[in-house]
Protein backbone atom coordinates (compact mmCIF):
# COMPACT_ATOMS: atom_id res chain seq x y z
CA UNK A 1 0.00 0.00 0.00
CA UNK A 2 1.68 3.17 -0.86
CA UNK A 3 0.69 6.64 1.07
CA UNK A 4 2.20 10.12 0.26
CA UNK A 5 3.57 12.59 2.52
CA UNK A 6 4.13 16.08 2.18
CA UNK A 7 5.26 19.03 3.37
CA UNK A 8 5.81 19.11 7.68
CA UNK A 9 5.07 15.51 7.92
CA UNK A 10 7.37 14.54 5.37
CA UNK A 11 10.26 16.14 6.63
CA UNK A 12 10.04 14.93 10.50
CA UNK A 13 9.54 11.36 8.46
CA UNK A 14 12.41 11.85 6.28
CA UNK A 15 14.28 12.85 9.33
CA UNK A 16 13.87 9.28 11.08
CA UNK A 17 14.77 7.19 8.10
CA UNK A 18 18.22 6.16 5.78
CA UNK A 19 17.86 4.71 2.88
CA UNK A 20 20.62 3.03 3.29
CA UNK A 21 19.20 0.86 6.20
CA UNK A 22 15.80 -0.36 7.44
CA UNK A 23 14.19 1.08 10.35
CA UNK A 24 12.23 0.64 12.78
CA UNK A 25 9.48 3.07 14.13
CA UNK A 26 7.78 2.44 17.53
CA UNK A 27 4.27 3.41 17.76
CA UNK A 28 2.13 3.19 21.29
CA UNK A 29 4.73 0.29 21.56
CA UNK A 30 3.62 -1.50 18.39
CA UNK A 31 6.99 -1.67 15.61
CA UNK A 32 6.71 -1.00 12.15
CA UNK A 33 9.38 -1.36 10.12
CA UNK A 34 10.57 1.19 7.50
CA UNK A 35 12.32 0.05 4.13
CA UNK A 36 13.60 2.03 1.12
CA UNK A 37 12.02 1.22 -1.86
CA UNK A 38 13.97 2.26 -5.61
CA UNK A 39 11.42 4.45 -7.95
CA UNK A 40 10.38 1.53 -10.76
CA UNK A 41 10.85 3.20 -14.26
CA UNK A 42 8.16 1.24 -15.70
CA UNK A 43 5.38 3.00 -13.04
CA UNK A 44 6.95 6.42 -13.34
CA UNK A 45 6.08 6.15 -16.90
CA UNK A 46 2.70 5.07 -16.39
CA UNK A 47 2.10 7.68 -13.86
CA UNK A 48 3.52 10.42 -16.25
CA UNK A 49 1.24 9.49 -19.18
CA UNK A 50 -2.61 9.75 -18.05
CA UNK A 51 -3.59 7.92 -21.73
CA UNK A 52 -2.00 4.94 -20.29
CA UNK A 53 -3.02 4.81 -16.64
CA UNK A 54 -7.02 5.11 -18.41
CA UNK A 55 -6.11 2.29 -20.51
CA UNK A 56 -4.81 -0.04 -17.64
CA UNK A 57 -7.35 1.04 -15.42
CA UNK A 58 -9.87 0.13 -18.42
CA UNK A 59 -7.99 -3.55 -18.66
CA UNK A 60 -8.25 -4.33 -14.68
CA UNK A 61 -12.05 -3.38 -15.05
CA UNK A 62 -12.40 -5.56 -18.04
CA UNK A 63 -10.61 -8.11 -16.10
CA UNK A 64 -12.35 -7.91 -12.91
CA UNK A 65 -15.71 -8.20 -14.90
CA UNK A 66 -14.75 -11.43 -16.67
CA UNK A 67 -14.80 -9.70 -20.42
CA UNK A 68 -11.51 -11.57 -21.34
CA UNK A 69 -10.62 -12.77 -25.44
CA UNK A 70 -7.93 -15.49 -26.21
CA UNK A 71 -5.25 -13.91 -28.85
CA UNK A 72 -6.82 -16.25 -31.34
CA UNK A 73 -10.42 -14.44 -30.71
CA UNK A 74 -8.66 -10.89 -31.12
CA UNK A 75 -6.89 -12.25 -34.01
CA UNK A 76 -10.35 -13.48 -35.58
CA UNK A 77 -11.49 -9.87 -34.86
CA UNK A 78 -9.32 -7.97 -36.51
CA UNK A 79 -9.69 -10.72 -39.32
CA UNK A 80 -13.21 -9.32 -39.39
CA UNK A 81 -12.27 -5.72 -39.10
CA UNK A 82 -14.29 -5.83 -35.77
CA UNK A 83 -11.48 -3.86 -34.48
Amino acid sequence: MLKRLEGKDATLFRSWINKSEDTVIDIDGERYLIQFVARNEIQDEIESDSELERIIRDAKKDIAEGNLYTTEEILQAIERGEI
